[in-house]
This record gives C-alpha cells, sequence and structure tokens, in this order.
C-alpha cells in the first residue's frame, strides 16, 4: 500500500490492515500457493500435458533475458528518490531467507 495513503487513514482502519498484512499472512499465503501448485501440476499431467523442465542453460537465458526488468525497476525506483539498488538486495535476501 501506497506509504501516503496508508498514514491518511485513520488509526481503526490503519489497525484492520496491520492485522491482516505481514510476514505471517505472506507465509500463509506462499503456502498456499505451494499447495495450489502441487495440485495443478497433478491435474496438468493427468491430463496429459508436457511438463518441460528448464536446464542449466536454457534458465540461465532467461536469467540474462530477465535482468533488464530488474535494471529498469531499479532504475524507477532511483527515479522516485529512492534507493532501487538496496531495495532490490534487500528483497533478494528477504526471499533467500525465507525460502529455506
Amino acid at each position: 500500500m501506497n506509504k501516503d495513503a496508508y498514514g491518511a487513514l485513520p488509526d481503526d482502519l490503519k489497525q484492520v490492515i496491520d492485522k491482516n498484512s505481514g510476514i505471517e499472512l505472506a507465509r500463509k499465503f506462499g503456502i498456499a500457493m505451494d499447495e495450489g501448485d502441487i495440485r495443478g501440476r497433478k491435474i496438468a499431467e493427468d491430463a496429459g500435458n508436457n511438463i518441460i523442465t528448464l536446464d542449466e542453460a536454457e534458465t540461465e537465458k532467461w536469467k540474462t533475458l530477465s535482468e533488464k526488468v530488474t535494471t529498469d525497476w531499479i532504475e524507477e525506483m532511483n527515479g522516485k528518490g529512492l534507493d532501487g539498488t538496496t531495495l532490490f538486495n534487500d528483497a533478494v535476501a528477504l526471499i533467500d531467507k525465507h525460502n529455506q
């Protein structure tokens, strides 16, 4: 949520948002998505779909091609007066920390 929009809310509505957001809720949603992926993959396999797993070389190609998205986002954040590189690195660190 936009920080200014959140700041403009009355305290009771801030409490509603605070109670229904945060790392624990994100974790629960992540678990639900992972479980949904498992069910979805089984449905796809049972329907005879061809599941392809990218090899290391192809995965690296995709990572390289997607670097521009990251660079553009960092530049956009920098343009808003934020430290895009730090925001990105912090996000990656949090993903690594909570993806174990």
